[in-house]
């Protein structure tokens, strides 16, 4: 077998020392940190909350972005269509999970286009009921539903959200049919459901909690895998017969595809470390966020597992936009 040229062989060594070199200095600048939507939401708390400590692992200062117009579609091409080094990131939401099966001709693919750094946190969905209604548990909403087809409405924070596909999934494992009343944020659709406008309602732990506590509304069921320290005695989707129904809204932080595992890792960990800090952790736990880290190569599983969920659940409640 032939050698490589000599001049080849330098050049190579020449090519990833520098490369590595580089990748060692990392950052050497500020880091853009994108929000794909307006303040306030587990999208713009992850950074918020991250930032002091981030950037004083990093050493260097961390820009956050407010950039709501195209949502997720919108933040996620300029995090997509970035330089691969690491000095872009985007403040992930299930969105991120709903966009791949729920608009078509997307300019950019999520999963090979932006890279997952680390899962941070997530907030339990649950389904809930205005007080006075007869139904007093979840088996009981479930049989009236089916015995009365289409007499029952759900409000909602909006079409293709993740609290909306939420109930959509939920309808299509309990095989029943509740039609679906969309409101333009949170607290238009808890409005209506504490007003007997609708049913019922999907949304987060945090954007319901004060309101299960005054008594002005009813948790049934939570979507997340164990119950929560919050509401202990709410029982989860899963115990109560659904085994594969768990969906949560979760906060994570990714980056421009094909940026260099050592710089990922570089950020994953300063972010570990940043969730492992008492008081960092005390500000997530204090608006609602448990916090839930997963690496590199776990948060990634878990997002495939996520868009498997999101399209079923838009296949299954017809959600998808052209």
């Amino acid at each position: 077998m032939n050698s490589l040229p000599r001049t080849f062989v330098l050049a190579t060594i020449f090519t990833c020392g520098a490369a590595l070199a580089q990748d060692s200095k990392f950052p050497t600048k500020p880091i853009r940190f994108i929000v794909a939507s307006q303040p306030g939401g587990i999208a713009d708390l992850t950074p918020r909350l991250l930032a002091p400590r981030l950037q004083e692992g990093l050493g260097q200062p961390i820009v956050i972005e407010n950039r709501p117009g195209g949502g997720v579609v919108g933040g996620g091409e300029t995090v997509a269509k970035a330089s691969p080094d690491g000095y872009t990131l985007l403040s992930a939401t299930p969105q991120v999970a709903i966009v791949q099966s729920m608009v078509k001709d997307l300019s950019f693919d999520p999963r090979r286009d932006l890279a997952p750094v680390s899962l941070v946190g997530v907030i339990p969905n649950l389904l809930m009921v205005e007080p006075n209604r007869p139904q007093k548990t979840l088996v009981e909403l479930v049989a009236f539903a089916r015995a009365n087809p289409g007499k029952l409405n759900y409000s909602s924070t909006g079409a293709g959200t993740a609290v909306h596909l939420s109930a959509e999934l939920f309808k299509y494992y309990a095989g029943i049919n509740v039609v679906h009343v969309p409101f333009k944020g949170a607290a238009a659709a808890m409005t209506a459901l504490m007003a007997g406008t609708v049913d019922m309602t999907v949304d987060t732990l945090s954007s319901a909690i004060s309101h299960i506590r005054s008594g002005k509304i009813r948790p049934l069921a939570v979507f997340s895998a164990q119950r929560t320290t919050t509401l202990p005695e709410v029982p989860t989707m899963i115990e109560s017969g659904y085994k594969d129904l768990e969906m949560s809204a979760w906060g994570g932080v990714v980056t421009t595809g094909k940026t260099p595992p050592e710089i990922i890792a570089r950020i994953d960990t300063e972010i570990r470390k940043a969730l492992a800090h008492q008081p960092t952790a005390a500000s997530y736990d204090k608006v609602g966020v448990s916090v839930r880290y997963m690496g590199a190569s776990e948060f990634g599983k878990f997002w495939d597992t996520e868009i498997a969920r999101f399209a079923l659940a838009i296949k299954a409640s017809g959600a998808a936009k052209d």
